[in-house]
C-alpha cells in the first residue's frame, strides 16, 4: 500500500494506482511466452461493497466475512481497512475495522489464519512499513522495515512447515522497479534478512500484490512488464521461495486495463481488483479500481453420453488480413491464441473508429477464446479414454479482398486454430492428432457466406474493417464436436 499527496486536478489518476508507484508503463507488444491456460467466470461485486471510490484487495476471511481496502475521497483519499460481512450469500455494508489508524494509510491486509495478520502502514510522507499482527498485538518488522525504501504489500504463507513473508519492495539489490521479495520466519517468529524473490519472477518493471496459492503451490502476482495485455496483468509462476519457474500470464482473468490484488479463498474461488469496463466511476471511466470474484471453470465430468451440443458454434475472430497478412499462403506457424491476444491488444484502435465495437472484445472475443479453453479440456480427458473425436471447423473472411484471397486467408485462420490445438497445455493433443484419433474437417468458405451489408470497400476501413459487421465475418466456427463409435 503506497500513500500519495494528490491534487483536485490528478486525484481520479491516482486513486485507482495509489498503492503503487507513479512511474508506470504500459506496454503494447504481441506476447511471446507461456500463458496460463483455464476459463474463469468473472462476477462484478455489488455495492455497497463496490463503490465510486478505489476499492482494493479483497480478503476473504471465512465463509461470512472478509476484510478489504477503500481510498476515500470524503476522508481526504485516506486508505483503511474495512471488514465486511455475509448474510444470505450477500455481502453487505462493511464497517471500519480494528487494523486502522486516525492519521495513518492502512491497506494491503493478508491473513496466515485466524491470530495473524500483515499490513502496511504509510505515512503522508509515503514512509511505508509492514505490521505484523498476532493475537491482538501489532508488532513492527525491523529486519524488513529499512529506512528510504517502501516495504508494503505483504503476504503471509507456509511451504510445508516453514512460514513466510512475501512482500514488495523498491530496495538495493532488486532487478529494478518494485520487487517482490520474501524473508523466512523461524520458530521463534523472527523474520530473516530479506530475499529477492529472483529473475523468475522480477525484471525491470514493476511486480506487485504477491499471494501464495497453497492448492497449487504457485504464486500469483501483477506485473507491467513488456508484452503483456495491457496496464498490470497477473501472472503465475509454480515454486517456493526463489526458485520459480518462468511466470505465465494468467489471461482468463486479464484485460487491456489493471488487475492486481489476486486472492483466492479456495481451489476456485478468489477476488481480484481491477479498474476493467464495469468499474464504478463518477466522471472518468476506467479511473478506479473495484473488486471482481472469479470462479475457475473445471470441464465437466465425463460420461459415455456426453453432450457435446453446448461447444457447437464457438467462433473464433481474427483481425483484418490475419494470420500473415498479404500473402497467398494456404498455411501459417501462428497459433491462434497469439491472434487472439493481439487483436485484444488493438481494442482501442477499434473503439476509437466505431463505438459499437465496445462489447465486441468481451461478450465475443474473449467469451469464446474462453470456451475454446473448455472445450479442449475436454477433449483431452475423452481423448484420454480412447475415445475418436472429430472437430469440424468452417473459416471465413469479410470481402474486403477478392474471393480467391479469402479462400486462403480464411484456410489460414482455420490452421492457426489447429496449430493453437496442437501445442495447448504443452501439445498434449498433439499425439491424439498424428494418430488420427482426434480429426479436423476443415471447411474454409472465404467470403462466400459474408452479409451483403458488410463493405468490401478498401478506401472506406471504417466500414471495411473497423465495422461490427466486418469484425463479425472474420472467423472461425466450431461447426460440430463428434463423438464417434
Amino acid at each position: 500500500m503506497e500513500y500519495f499527496k494528490i491534487n483536485q486536478e490528478n486525484r481520479n489518476k491516482y486513486l485507482s494506482k495509489i498503492f503503487i508507484m507513479n512511474r508506470l508503463c504500459f506496454f503494447f507488444l504481441l506476447p511471446l511466452f507461456g500463458f496460463s491456460q483455464f476459463a474463469a467466470h468473472i462476477e462484478h461485486l455489488d455495492s455497497p461493497i463496490n463503490t465510486y471510490d478505489a476499492d482494493l484487495n479483497f480478503c476473504q476471511f471465512n465463509d461470512s466475512s472478509a476484510y478489504y481496502t477503500v481510498i476515500s475521497e470524503e476522508n481526504n483519499y485516506q486508505s483503511s481497512i474495512y471488514l465486511a460481512s455475509k448474510i444470505r450469500n450477500k455481502w453487505k455494508r462493511a464497517r471500519y475495522s480494528e487494523f486502522n489508524s486516525e492519521k495513518l494509510n492502512t491497506g494491503d491486509i493478508c491473513f496466515l489464519n485466524n491470530n495473524e495478520a500483515v499490513f502496511s502502514l504509510c505515512d503522508l510522507d509515503n514512509n511505508c512499513k509492514l505490521i505484523f499482527s498476532s493475537k491482538g498485538n501489532f508488532l513492527k518488522i525491523n529486519t524488513i522495515n529499512n529506512a528510504g525504501n517502501k516495504n508494503i504489500q505483504g503476504h503471509l504463507t507456509n511451504h510445508k512447515k516453514q512460514k513466510v513473508l512475501y512482500f514488495v519492495s523498491d530496495r538495493k539489490g532488486g532487478f529494478g522497479g518494485l520487487d517482490i521479495w520474501l524473508s523466512i520466519i523461524d520458530v521463534n517468529g523472527n523474520f530473516g534478512v530479506p530475499i529477492n524473490a529472483g529473475s523468475s519472477i522480477n525484471t525491470s518493471s514493476d511486480e506487485i500484490t504477491p499471494f501464495f496459492n497453497d492448492f497449487e503451490n504457485k504464486l500469483y502476482f501483477s506485473s507491467n512488464r513488456e508484452k503483456g495485455l495491457g496496464g498490470f496483468d497477473i501472472y503465475s509462476s509454480a515454486g517456493r521461495l526463489n526458485l520459480w519457474n518462468k511466470a505465465e500470464n494468467v489471461t482468463a482473468l486479464n484485460s487491456k486495463e489493471d488487475e492486481m490484488y489476486l486472492v483466492f479463498y479456495d481451489k476456485k474461488n478468489g477476488y481480484f481488483s481491477s479498474n476493467r469496463k464495469g468499474a464504478r466511476y463518477k466522471t472518468n471511466e476506467y479511473c478506479c479500481n473495484d473488486i471482481f470474484s472469479f470462479n475457475i471453470l473445471s470441464p465437466d465430468t465425463i460420461t459415455e453420453q456426453y453432450n457435446w451440443e453446448k461447444f457447437k458454434m464457438i467462433t473464433l475472430y481474427f483481425h483484418n488480413d490475419e494470420p500473415d497478412c498479404s500473402t497467398m499462403k494456404l498455411t501459417t506457424q501462428v497459433n491462434y491464441k497469439e491472434s487472439y491476444v493481439s487483436y485484444f491488444k488493438i481494442q482501442d484502435e477499434y473503439n476509437n473508429q466505431n463505438e459499437s465495437s465496445i462489447e465486441f472484445f468481451e461478450n465475443n472475443l474473449k467469451y469464446n477464446y474462453n470456451r475454446l479453453i473448455q472445450l479442449l479440456d475436454n477433449l483431452t480427458k475423452e481423448l484420454s479414454l480412447g475415445k475418436n473425436i472429430e472437430l469440424q471447423l468452417r473459416g471465413y473472411a469479410s470481402p474486403l479482398h477478392n474471393f480467391g484471397y479469402n479462400i486462403n486467408l480464411s484456410q489460414r485462420r482455420i490452421q492457426s486454430v489447429i496449430n493453437f490445438i496442437a501445442i495447448y497445455q504443452n501439445s498434449t493433443l498433439v499425439k491424439y492428432l498424428n494418430s488420427g484419433q482426434l480429426s479436423v474437417l476443415e471447411l474454409p468458405l472465404g467470403e462466400s457466406k459474408s452479409l451483403e451489408v458488410t463493405s468490401d470497400n478498401p478506401n472506406n476501413i471504417i466500414d471495411s474493417v473497423y465495422s461490427l459487421e466486418a469484425m463479425l465475418e472474420r472467423k472461425v466456427e466450431i461447426v460440430k464436436v463428434i463423438l464417434k463409435k
